[in-house]
């Protein structure tokens, strides 16, 4: 009893700081992917200061157009309608960029919680089935102690 006792927690102990580490290779992917995620969100704040500066532009003409007359208001309204639908959309990748930004370390704590979870419940498992054999063979020595006790 003593000895699975000790050898358990020897065991235990032996396999507790390999749980934790991260070697140089996981650090090497982790960088890895952290630089293709600022590469494209530098790719995307590019092209957001490219339509800005398309919407500036239009915004001048637009300023030109009112103080000239009111003679061209439909076209100038229907490149308005497409600056607005432009600015949208750069709005709507502006919240992509940030829910990715968030979602993204929020899945890899969940699978590893996950993970972490499931690795316990079969440790737990397994301490119960070793329990219950230790049981069962404490109860066959005491039983073979009984007997031999009672015919030497």
């Amino acid at each position: 009893m003593k000895t699975i006792l000790a050898l358990s927690i020897l065991f235990s102990l032996i396999a507790l700081p390999a749980l934790g580490e991260l070697t140089d290779a996981d650090l090497n992917q982790i960088h890895l992917i952290v630089q293709e995620e600022i590469k494209t969100i530098k790719a995307d704040i590019v092209m957001l200061k490219t339509d800005m500066a398309v919407v500036k532009t239009e915004v001048t003409n637009l300023k030109e157009t009112v103080n000239n007359g009111f003679g061209n208001v439909q076209r100038d309204f229907a490149d308005v309608q497409q600056d607005f639908d432009t600015f949208q959309k750069n709005f709507d990748r502006q919240n992509n960029i940030i829910i990715a930004c968030i979602g993204i370390p929020l899945a890899i704590l969940a699978i590893g919680a996950t993970i972490w979870g499931i690795l316990a419940n079969r440790r737990s498992r397994k301490d119960e089935t070793f329990e219950k054999q230790i049981e069962t063979l404490t109860q066959e020595i005491e039983t073979l102690k009984q007997q031999r006790i009672a015919s030497p």
